[in-house]
């Protein structure tokens, strides 16, 4: 198994630059992206341990898109919900030029009306 850290790396790095290139327009490379994070979802997020390692930690990094995917991650899996929740409350009133607030926007409002998120 990965290291949490990589892991951890891997997941921000992916989150930024599927953010960057969806805001240029370049959807091979959001697409390739949001492919990585998906993996990354169903291959460690779904393991109770690193959920409760990691997923704190992406809650609150520095940018946030990592926090608008980890926070829809949590949605999906169900745990870390309330934080999750306030996180993309936040988000989606910020500025688009700073953060991914039309995101955040559209996955509360899937969760909300579907109960449920899936990756």
């Amino acid at each position: 198994m990965k290291d949490v850290k990589k892991i951890i790396l891997e997941y921000e790095e992916c989150a930024v630059l599927h953010w960057n290139a969806s805001r240029k327009g370049d959807y091979r490379t959001a697409n390739r992206n949001y492919a990585q994070l998906t993996q990354i979802y169903k291959k460690y997020l779904n393991n109770k341990e690193l959920q409760e390692e990691i997923l704190p930690q992406l809650l609150y990094a520095a940018e946030y898109c990592t926090q608008a995917w980890a926070a829809a991650h949590s949605l999906g899996l169900g745990i870390y919900q309330d934080e999750a929740v306030s996180i993309l409350e936040r988000i989606s009133e910020m500025s688009e030029s700073i953060a991914p607030s039309f995101e955040a926007k559209m996955t509360l409002k899937v969760w909300r009306e579907q109960g449920k998120l899936t990756f």
